[in-house]
This record gives C-alpha cells, structure tokens and sequence, in this order.
C-alpha cells in the first residue's frame, strides 16, 4: 500500500517544508545574502545548511543538487534539472520524488534589465505546470523564492500578472508576509494528467 493511498503524502511535504524553512531563517540570520548575488550563489549557500537541518531533523530522504529530470524513463536526455530534490523509497518500494526551483524575487536590474518576475514565471512555475518537474504521484514540489529587492506585495501581483498573462493560476498568500523571514504561498495548478498544489517559500533578504 503506498503512501498515496495512506495518504501520508501531506505529512511527508510538511517535514520537507519544515526542513526548508528552519534552513531559510538560518541563513537570512547570517546576513550574507546580498542584492548583488545571483541565484546559484544563494542556493550554494543555503545548500550546506540544508543538509545540516535535515540531518538534526532526521528527515530520511535524500538530497540531491541539479537532479536531472526525463519526459520518459528511458529518455537519453533530461528535460530540466530542479536545483534541489528529494528523494525516497516508500515501505512498498515505490521511488518518489520532490522537487524544489529556487528563483530571485526582486525588481529589474538596470543594468542588466534582467524581468526576474518574468523568469519565476517562466523558468520556474512553468516547469511544473508542463510536468518537467513533480513528476511522481501524487505530485507535490516548492519553489524557493529569494527575496533581494522590492515591495513584497508589488512583486507578488507583478509575478502573478505575468502568470494570468500565461493562463496559469494565481499564487496565494497564506497568512500574511513575514518580514525578515520567510512566507508561505501557495498555488493551484491544473496539468494535462493532474493537478499539483504547489507551495511557495519566500525568504527575505532584503
């Protein structure tokens, strides 16, 4: 009988985003995040901390880093690679998978005139909605939202204007923003096989 069935999914996600969230706070903490850095710096950062809590928290999944995902199973080439994933084999033998996108939150840079509510759109929820990513059943993942620059509920109706824009449902404020802190969202996807609930994890750095 798989945890599908059991439906012990939601209990697992919810440990999954336990371990996130402690290791977001901890790294806001440290105030070595800055507006200039990039996305992949910030992940590397968060990386090791992640690791730290979900080993003192006992989560019995496994990590992985750039994980590469296939539209079939004997696909020579992946189709996307989430920034992180976790891993697990249910009682039942059964592999699943969650994945996790970690995207800049912030206003345009000048000089670079880089759209990065268009890019957390494009690059990252729509990964999800074309089943690059949550690929098992049930599906379930997270998108890491850094936050640099910005207005928090600015950014959240520009992020969502460029969804509606894209026919993809609006992301959903749970509760209320936590400044200096990280904040909850969550979204309703509609795919071509199923529907994912994908949560949203937003951590301030500003």
């Amino acid at each position: 009988m798989t945890w599908a069935s059991l439906k012990l999914w939601a209990d697992e996600e919810r440990r999954i985003h336990q371990c996130l969230t402690e290791s977001l706070q901890q790294l806001i903490a440290k105030r070595v995040v800055f507006p200039v850095h990039e996305e992949k710096p910030i992940t590397g950062l968060l990386r090791p901390i992640l690791k730290r809590v979900c080993k003192n928290k006992r989560l019995d999944w496994t990590l992985h880093s750039e994980a590469a995902s296939f539209a079939q199973e004997d696909d020579p080439e992946p189709i996307a690679y989430p920034d992180i994933r976790f891993s697990r084999l249910d009682p039942e033998y059964n592999q699943y998978d969650y994945d996790v996108e970690c995207k800049l939150v912030r206003i345009k840079r000048p000089d670079t005139g880089t759209d990065y509510c268009y890019n957390y759109v494009h690059k990252g929820v729509l990964r999800y909605r074309k089943r690059k990513y949550a690929q098992s059943f049930p599906p379930m993942g997270t998108m890491l939202g850094y936050i640099q620059e910005g207005e928090l509920l600015t950014l959240l109706d520009t992020i969502n204007a460029k969804a509606k824009h894209q026919m993809v449902e609006e992301i959903k404020l749970i509760g209320e923003f936590v400044n200096d802190g990280v904040s909850y969202l969550t979204q309703h996807l509609h795919r071509d096989a199923d529907d994912l609930i994908l949560s949203h994890l937003w951590a301030d750095f500003r």
